[in-house]
């Protein structure tokens, strides 16, 4: 079931008092599916703590996707001294939300952070790559890589999120950071932040930074936990909430016609993702064959499934694509490109690897998800495939995907949190998380990682861009719009440094 049914839905729509925004009080309720209590990206990297931190805690630099350039943040200037070190200058009239004033030794503590081999977070390999940062005064440092690295400058603006040192300091589970002191330098900073009542954030009246990037336009933004859809929906059309986040298109069609709510669908530079355990981690026989890989993606008809059922489709705003990356993904460069709708064959390819009767799987799928993967399963069954949906929520999806235990499993990534093709090849072909262990997409991402020439990466990445597809190890199933169901009061407007993604800081009052 997609959420409340259409009959129940259309009932309460029809009988709803007018939603309460809480505009007088400046405080926007935002509904979301997983309750969290420690607000960081490094030590919770998911969508909903990102969706929060983006707006709490800034960069040395930040990335103007629109017009692709680097622009300020915490450092005023920077020069590249060689291929393998920059220098910043640093600001020194900023603060953290707790008062203490940023300076480069707040740099440098961050990344001790992140290079402790004590520390044990997800991604932990994303900052191996610093090989020393210089403190050269109080407001300058070097930061030097361990060999030529092509994304060094995209790391440090997407990625490099200060922390103030001296709070760190007094913590003996690092992590607690953002659990007990959560102190950023944005225009947003943490009031409270629990398991049951949600985090709540405030504007940060002491930001320096430039409001075209770093807006807040709400005072107050409340993120309230009610994991359940139809709760969530209930709660948008009582009042309880002013906005919920990726609605399901019948749900959106409905919501739509109450006086006193608007649905706002934007692009995004995410994908839905698919992706299958070709080396075999899960024990799971039959996807190790390449041939019932292929079956399994000719078996789906997307378009069917885009149009009626993923975010967006319906507009064509969401839409099929045809490789593992974004045109507006740096390096995003392939010649082969996935097959058509073909059950036919499927059956064919099934029956030639000695399935014939088909075979079981487990399908795991990020709960939000669950309507696309139940569609994808669908299309499965006609075919032979008896997929078992699984379920589940973000932190057991990621623990299950790095603990080598999915058959096959989806969920939307968002590359707009690293636009570069490098970065999707290191989400799912690197460590923990790689289903695959091809050596010809293992070459690829080490060639590129040291590549500085645009066009020579982009020729690279192509080998592996390739490769993923004629394997059928992975399939970007479609990209994905994010439909916002909120109160008239309210509207999600562009970002003006992002593309493709939506943080806190783009909700505004009309």
């Amino acid at each position: 079931m997609r959420g409340l049914s259409l009959f129940a839905l259309g009932a309460i729509v029809a009988a709803a008092s007018p939603a309460a925004a809480q505009k007088s009080k400046d405080t926007l309720r935002l509904a979301i599916n997983d309750p969290f209590t420690i607000v960081s990206s490094y030590c919770v990297p998911v969508d909903e703590v990102g969706y929060f931190t983006r707006g709490i805690y800034d960069t040395l630099i930040a990335f103007d996707e629109h017009n692709q350039k680097f622009v300020p943040q915490l450092a005023k200037s920077w020069t590249r001294i060689n291929p393998t070190t920059v220098e910043y200058e640093l600001r020194d009239d900023i603060t953290f939300h707790n008062g203490n004033k940023f300076d480069a030794d707040d740099v440098i503590t961050t990344d001790q952070f992140l290079q402790d081999p004590a520390i044990k977070i997800q991604y932990k390999n994303r900052y191996s790559w610093v090989k020393k940062i210089e403190k050269l005064s109080p407001y300058k440092i070097r930061i030097e890589s361990h060999q030529v690295m092509a994304v060094d400058m995209q790391a440090i603006a997407y990625r490099f999120r200060i922390q103030d040192a001296e709070s760190y300091n007094t913590l003996a589970d690092k992590c607690d950071y953002g659990r007990l002191t959560p102190y950023g330098t944005g225009p947003y900073k943490v009031v409270s932040a629990d398991r049951n009542q949600g985090v709540l954030v405030e504007r940060f009246e002491g930001s320096k930074l430039d409001p075209k990037y770093s807006p807040a336009p709400i005072k107050r933004i409340h993120g309230i936990p009610l994991p359940d859809r139809q709760t969530q929906i209930a709660q948008l059309l009582t009042g309880g909430v002013d906005i919920v986040r990726n609605v399901s298109p019948d749900n959106a069609v409905e919501l739509a016609k109450n006086p006193n709510l608007e649905i706002s669908t934007l692009p995004t530079a995410s994908f839905f993702y698919i992706v299958l355990d070709a080396a075999g981690r899960s024990g799971q026989k039959a996807v190790q064959d390449p041939r019932v890989r292929k079956a399994i993606l000719l078996a789906l008809d997307r378009n069917a499934i885009i149009k009626n059922i993923v975010p967006g489709g319906q507009t064509g705003v969401a839409e099929k694509m045809m490789g593992y990356c974004f045109a507006t993904n740096t390096g995003c460069k392939y010649s082969v490109k996935y097959d058509e709708y073909n059950p036919a064959e499927a059956k064919r390819l099934l029956a030639e690897a000695g399935y014939a009767d088909g075979f079981d799987i487990v399908y795991d799928v990020f709960a939000p998800n669950k309507p696309i993967g139940e569609a994808i399963a669908g299309e499965l069954l006609k075919v032979g495939i008896r997929a078992t949906i699984n379920s589940v929520p973000i932190n057991v999806f990621y623990k299950k995907w790095t603990g080598g235990e999915t058959n096959m499993v989806s969920v939307a990534y968002p590359t707009s949190s690293f636009p570069d093709v490098g970065n999707i090849l290191d989400t799912f072909f690197g460590g923990d998380r790689d289903y695959a262990r091809d050596p010809i997409i293992q070459k690829a991402m080490e060639d590129g990682e040291r590549e500085l020439d645009p066009a020579k990466r982009a020729d690279i990445f192509e080998k592996a861009l390739n490769r993923m597809t004629e394997q059928s190890y992975v399939m970007a199933f479609s990209s994905v719009a994010t439909v916002f169901a909120h109160s008239k009061d309210t509207a999600v407007r562009k970002s003006a440094l992002r593309a493709g993604d939506y943080t806190i800081n783009d909700h505004y009052w009309k």
